[in-house]
């Protein structure tokens, strides 16, 4: 990660990032040691979130060009998605646009409930528009992002609670050519069933 932006943005002490991203990060599980360095992110990056972001999806990688065989590779940017998260709720159009360019690298399922959760007409709007998106992990997104129960990560209680908010959403992607997105769409009907 720090070599990542280091390559683009030449102010970044990378140094001092490593180092603190390093302390007391081995008693940390996944999702706890992905949100400090999600932290450190934030101490190290420009205070002004826009520039942050600029900076951040500049220094992504490629796009996935599949979705089998990758490991836990893609899992380099889950920090990314905590930094979107726990950051970019006052900033929706830029903080959109970073999670639609991070899932289509790992997953931005865990960062879009927020958004969803305050933002649920402009979200459910871009979200029908993604449905359609040319890129797999994007269709995925859509129900992946929108589950009532999603695993690891917040409840959206107005999709428990309406379900049939998500209809359209599902409805689009239930007959995707891809597995990986039909697959999703079952996991989230499981999700209301419950």
């Amino acid at each position: 990660i720090a070599t990542s932006i280091s390559h683009v943005w030449q102010h970044f002490d990378r140094e001092g990032f490593v180092r603190d991203c390093c302390l007391g990060i081995d008693d940390l599980e996944l999702m706890p040691r992905a949100q400090h360095i999600s932290r450190q992110m934030r101490v190290y990056l420009p205070r002004d979130y826009d520039k942050a972001v600029e900076i951040l999806m500049l220094s992504l990688g490629p796009v996935l060009p599949k979705t089998d065989g990758n490991g836990l590779a893609p899992f380099f940017y889950l920090p990314h998605v905590f930094f979107v998260r726990d950051h970019g709720l006052e900033h929706f159009v830029i903080s959109m646009a970073a999670q639609y360019e991070l899932t289509r690298r790992f997953t931005a399922e865990f960062s879009i409930r927020p958004f969803i959760a305050r933002y649920c007409a402009p979200c459910m709007t871009l979200l029908e528009k993604w449905a359609c998106d040319p890129c797999e992990h994007v269709r995925r997104l859509v129900s992946e992002g929108t589950r009532p129960r999603l695993p690891w990560a917040a409840k959206l209680d107005l999709f428990i609670t309406q379900p049939h908010l998500t209809r359209p959403l599902l409805e689009s992607l239930k007959d995707d050519t891809s597995l990986y997105v039909r697959r999703s769409v079952a996991n989230h009907l499981n999700d209301i069933s419950k």
